[in-house]
């Protein structure tokens, strides 16, 4: 195939990627309850590129207008956001049997029957409801007759004290149903229903996007199969403590094993190695604390913050004098999902950089690399 003839395949297949990651996911607020009246939910799309990163928890709002055919404006759906008054919500929980980072798709709608799971009704109830001291948990079947959504009513103030009412009762109860059937549960998404303001708040994962094969990883050094290993573990794995765990130890590896023993090997050889100088990029998708970091090194901002700040907490399960890290808990999610990008960044860049180190000292040197096609 002529390089030509290449270049318009490669570029007809990015054409292709780009026109199926456009694909909207579509965004579905309640339905109209009241009986006489046809259900018409109301929808609106959002392109892929403006959810966020994917594989990353991120939080969705739409505010609509209690008037069909009316707009709201910008005052009023700030008043809407920032209202305080104690006032009833309803959660959705939605069940999935992949995590969301997998699914492809993003469907956010106030149904609970869109989900699915690997636990079935028992033969002989039609519907499950589960009496617990915070309240009254309904839970909802698919077509399928498999566990698709819990849902619970609540009163609140604001959207964080649900979601902390949703870590306390539904997540916890999600985390003990899953260990007594032994089997995995995932959330797919949580969605949350402020009627008095017609609001629809929605707790979601990215799904990864498809892409064009890429030259650059016909070769690579076996030296750095760790931390390959770590790097697609975090990928593939829905907890953001996980992920985060496999990128600073990434980051741990690098900076204390790696390439302060190439630092050795090249001054055995006479030589000099080649400088650990790795800096986080801009990135509009690194948001709030983690923004302070940007332009540092590496170095710098594994040692003084993504280290000290969360990655012993997790690692020891919990610090002395202090409750165990629940991981289903909302805010702690959240925290932690507000550096994952950062942390991600960190570890990538720190791979390819001891990748560029091993070409250039093992060329220097005049060493075959033990580099494979």
């Amino acid at each position: 195939m002529s390089k030509r003839s290449k270049s318009k395949r490669d570029k007809r297949r990015k054409q292709e990627i780009r026109e199926r990651n456009r694909q909207p996911t579509q965004a579905v607020t309640r339905q109209n309850e009241n009986p006489k009246s046809e259900a018409s939910p109301l929808k609106m799309s959002v392109e892929f590129s403006k959810l966020g990163a994917p594989g990353i928890q991120h939080e969705l709002y739409i505010v609509g207008s209690s008037v069909p055919g009316r707009t709201i404006g910008h005052e009023q759906t700030n008043a809407a956001l920032k209202d305080s008054e104690e006032r009833n919500f309803q959660i959705i929980v939605h069940l999935g049997k992949e995590p969301g980072s997998f699914s492809g798709d993003l469907d956010i709608t106030m149904d609970p029957s869109k989900g699915g799971s690997l636990i079935y009704k028992h033969p002989d109830a039609d519907f499950t409801i589960i009496e617990a001291t915070f309240g009254r948990v309904a839970v909802h079947l698919n077509a399928r007759g498999e566990f698709s959504a819990l849902e619970l009513q609540c009163l609140a103030k604001n959207v964080r004290d649900v979601f902390s009412r949703y870590s306390d009762a539904l997540a916890t109860l999600v985390d003990h149903v899953a260990f007594h059937h032994n089997v995995p549960l995932f959330v797919r998404y949580v969605a949350l229903w402020d009627a008095k303001n017609n609001i629809l708040t929605a707790s979601y994962t990215v799904p990864y996007r498809s892409t064009v094969l890429s030259e650059d990883w016909l070769t690579y050094d076996l030296a750095l199969r760790p931390y390959y290993a770590l790097y697609r573990e975090a990928l593939t794995n829905p907890s953001v403590f996980y992920q985060f765990l496999c990128y600073v130890k990434i980051l741990e590896g690098v900076i204390r094993k790696a390439y302060p023993a190439i630092i050795r090997e090249a001054k055995s050889a006479g030589t000099t190695a080649p400088r650990l100088d790795v800096r986080v990029e801009e990135d509009p998708e690194i948001r709030g604390l983690a923004r302070n970091w940007i332009g540092k090194s590496i170095q710098q901002t594994f040692n003084d913050y993504l280290q000290p700040e969360f990655r012993n907490a997790i690692a020891h399960f919990s610090n002395e004098d202090e409750e165990p890290l629940v991981v289903s808990n909302y805010i702690a999610g959240a925290t932690i999902s507000n550096n994952i990008l950062l942390a991600r960044q960190c570890a990538r860049g720190a791979i390819t950089a001891i990748e560029q180190i091993l070409h250039k000292l093992k060329s220097t040197l005049g060493i075959e690399p033990s580099w494979m096609r």
